[in-house]
């Protein structure tokens, strides 16, 4: 395959992926919104009023990072497993693998699509997180720095 059929195939896979996670969102992003909505009431409302602020921060100042990136991290995992098992259970897998694209190239338009909608689904648990609380991000930097980490390593993976 030439350079610009691989980019072009890298697109299609990228564009199948969201259209089918913005497709079915109630099913792709409304979920972990509720269970994060679910979580700042449980834990940030009701057991962090019983918690008093440690040097200026409250306790649910402390738990919206993790439970912002516990969403993202989560929802990537999912993302790129249940495309992979939807399309075995519908055999629609075996038409991309015997096309002549290259099998990291497959991977990565997957994970692609995962990290677009852990990026979304970050935003939405971030945008429900301000209706608790205020945040600041202190190291802006560091934080883009271990997403991008967080991307490298869904990118080495291998199909054997």
């Amino acid at each position: 395959m030439t350079p610009r059929q691989i980019l072009i195939a890298y697109q299609t896979l990228v564009l199948k992926e969201l259209t089918r996670c913005f497709r079915i969102w109630p099913q792709t992003l409304l979920p972990p919104a509720i269970t994060m909505l679910l979580y700042f009431l449980v834990f940030g409302k009701l057991v962090g009023s019983q918690i008093h602020p440690v040097q200026g921060f409250t306790y649910i100042q402390y738990i919206v990072p993790g439970l912002i990136m516990m969403s993202v991290i989560t929802n990537s995992y999912i993302h790129s497993s249940s495309s992979f098992f939807s399309m075995k259970f519908q055999r629609s897998i075996e038409e991309i693998l015997i096309s002549p694209t290259p099998n990291a190239i497959i991977l990565l338009g997957f994970v692609t699509g995962a990290v677009v909608r852990s990026i979304i689904v970050g935003i939405i648990v971030l945008c429900i997180a301000l209706f608790f609380t205020h945040l600041t991000v202190e190291h802006f930097w560091l934080t883009i720095f271990y997403r991008i980490n967080h991307i490298d390593i869904f990118r080495h993976t291998r199909f054997n």
